[in-house]
Order: structure tokens, then sequence, then C-alpha cells
């Protein structure tokens, strides 16, 4: 039965890292878009090395007459009303007859943004087909800094370990809903899960956020940033947890749990649903203030 357990946090954990890093605005998307008889197409690259550049490309597909061309146009911060009216930055075909046009785009200092869409235009310049997100937004390219590998790696790790440790407490709660009274193990887990958390979300989470960012925390009350704000309640519940469970954990020598077994229990599954819903919000986007 102790192997299955862990077997089965191992799994729950990896289905959990799977969640949130499919659910990352960092990771590259691939849009397709037709507007009148243009066909466009592109993968995006949403992140650069800081004072580094990187080539965006896009296909664009249609009939193309003297003087058209695929140009870039560099706007402003949306969220801010932000507008930026220089005229558009020529792509570049990569050869003869094909569709694929690229430019090498500087990425900035770090933490910079840039905010770009795409058109076709006409021998005069304006525009005859736009190409831009679903809703109509625009795509987003920023600057991240170098993370040292040491804190990459433990900041990985840690919560890694987070989530695995949630995972046992939320199996060995099983236990204490169907009629157990011993939570000592699941509290064990519990009080693992929050030094892990503290430990990977904050000391290395900070560097992460200082190294890649160029700030320290982005959480309320300081910030809006996504995944801050909900390192943060996991990291609350965390404690709330092992802090209700301190009389199992010290076989009574220190206080005692502030509910009943099952209750504890009932507890112990509400916090992996809740570690499983936070990850499901997407890392890095940013809440309104």
């Amino acid at each position: 039965m102790k192997y299955l357990r862990i077997l089965g946090a191992i799994f729950l954990t990896a289905l959990m890292l799977y969640v949130a890093r499919k659910n990352s605005v960092g990771a590259p998307e691939h849009f397709e878009h037709s507007d009148g008889d243009y066909q466009f197409s592109m993968t995006t690259v949403p992140k650069g090395m800081e004072n580094g550049d990187t080539v965006i490309t896009v296909d664009v597909v249609g009939p193309f007459a003297e003087g058209h061309r695929v140009v870039l146009y560099l706007i402003g911060d949306p969220a801010r009303g932000e507008k930026k009216t220089p005229p558009g930055i020529p792509m570049h075909i990569k050869e003869r007859g094909s569709s694929e046009y690229s430019i090498r785009m500087p990425v900035g200092t770090r933490n910079e943004k840039i905010w770009y869409r795409i058109s076709v235009v006409d021998e005069t310049g304006q525009p005859i087909a736009r190409f831009a997100r679903p809703d109509g937004s625009p795509f987003v390219l920023r600057s991240i800094g170098h993370v040292p590998l040491f804190v990459l790696v433990s900041h990985i790790l840690f919560i890694f370990a987070t989530f695995f440790c949630v995972a046992m407490a939320a199996l060995s709660a099983i236990s204490l809903i169907t009629g157990g009274n011993d939570a000592r193990a699941m509290s064990i887990w519990y009080w693992a899960a929050a030094i892990c958390a503290f430990i990977g979300g904050y000391p290395f989470g900070f560097a992460m956020n200082w190294y890649a960012f160029g700030g320290i925390w982005e959480g309320v009350p300081f910030g809006t940033d996504a995944t801050d704000n909900k390192t943060q309640l996991l990291f609350v519940y965390l404690v709330f947890m092992a802090l209700a469970t301190i009389g199992s954990l010290t076989k009574g020598k220190c206080g005692r749990d502030i509910f009943a077994p099952r209750t504890l229990g009932l507890l112990g599954l509400v916090g992996f649903l809740l570690q499983l819903s936070i990850y499901l919000i997407p890392h890095s986007i940013q809440f309104s203030a």
C-alpha cells in the first residue's frame, strides 16, 4: 500500500506539472488566420534573451501583386492605451517563390515587452489584410534575463517536491475520511509541503523573478502577477493545514488538532484540489489592479 501511494503521488505530481506547463503563457503558440484572400500562420516567439535579438517568422499565402509587402507594425501597451504610429517594418521573404517571411527583432532590456501585429500592405502602404491573435489583441515578445542554473533547478525541484508532498497528504487523507483517526502521516506531508513551498516559492522564487524580470515579488500586495499570487495562496493553505494538525504531528505534546479526523481528511483533499485549481491558472498572466 505504501508503494502504491508513492506511485500514485508521482503520477499526480507529473500530471500537475504537465497541466502547469501547458497553461504557461510563456510557451510558443501556433495561430492560423484568414483575412480576405490571404492566409496567415505563425508559431509565436513569446520570449527572447535580454539585449539580444530573435527572429519572428510568419507564413503568408495570397494573391501578391506588384508592390505588395508583408510588414510588422509595432504598437504600444494596449493595457495603458499607448499607441505607436511608425511605418510598418518590412519582413523579408525567405527565398523567391516562398511564402515564409521573417524579421530579426532586437529584444531590448530585461522585462521589456514588444507588442506587434502583421499586415499585408499595397504599393501605397495601406493594409489590405491583417493578422493578430484571435481576440484581436497583438502578439507579445517579452525580454527575459539569464537565470543561473542553480536557481532554476532548485526552484523547480522544490516546487516539484511541494506537488508530491500535497499528493501524498491527499492520499493519506483518504484513510481519515473512511474512518481512520491517525492524522500524523497527513500532517507530516503537509508540513513538508509547506516547507518546500516556502523555499521554492520565496527565496528561490524571488531569485527567479530578479534574474528573469528584474523584480522581487509581483504578488499581493505589491503586484498582480498570477504566478506569485497563486504561490502565496497555496502557501497560506499549506501553513493552515500544518497548524491544524500540530497535535497529530507532535503526538499531543504541542497542542491538539483543531478538527475531527474526518474533517481533517476532507480538508486534506481540498488542499490537493486547491493546488490543482490554482495551477490551472496560466503562469505569468497579469490580473488588473
